[in-house]
């Protein structure tokens, strides 16, 4: 299958995912992240708001980090901190993002990248847009970590010149 054949098979299979089943296994991951010793190590965290069949990590934010979230400008993604009162918009994606005028891209100890799958060898399969990649290949955090649902994590993916490793994955558990 081909990228976009692959984003659209994994789509559908998120859609035929239960709510219940989502929430769990987005808890699962959430509790995994916690007890990882990169995790606790880390003073800045990036993560992403997620669209409505994501991986939903936004209970991460009681802890006592500096969280980042990314917004999609002319050159690529940016990471800006998180807030409270943070105002939130809408992208062209559907997307929400961050105000936000001090980027952390430079200062991310962990980034929490979401993706449709992930392989067995670390390559993640994302949106298409390359904007992970492209922000990977510029500003490598310490520790890259996928994070995805359990049936998305799969032996083998296409991989292009551009498409950035990661270190690892937590998965949810079944």
């Amino acid at each position: 299958m081909t990228k976009k054949e692959l984003r659209t098979f994994f789509l559908k299979k998120r859609q035929a995912m239960s709510d219940e089943e989502r929430m769990r296994q987005s808890l699962s991951i959430v509790k995994q992240v916690q007890a990882d010793h990169r995790y606790q190590e880390a003073k800045t965290v990036a993560l992403f708001y997620p669209m409505s069949l994501e991986v939903n990590l936004l209970s991460l934010l009681e802890g006592d980090k500096i969280y980042v979230f990314p917004r999609v400008e002319k050159d690529g993604i940016h990471f800006y901190p998180y807030s409270k009162t943070m105002v939130w918009h809408k992208s062209a994606f559907g997307v929400m993002e961050p105000e936000g005028h001090e980027s952390f891209d430079d200062r991310i100890d962990l980034m929490l990248a979401p993706a449709l799958a992930i392989s067995i060898d670390l390559f993640r399969l994302g949106y298409g847009k390359g904007y992970y990649d492209q922000f990977l290949s510029m500003y490598r955090p310490k520790h890259v970590i996928g994070v995805v649902f359990h049936h998305e994590w799969v032996e083998m993916l296409p991989i292009s010149n551009h498409d950035q490793k990661l270190d690892d994955v937590i998965k949810g558990s079944l």
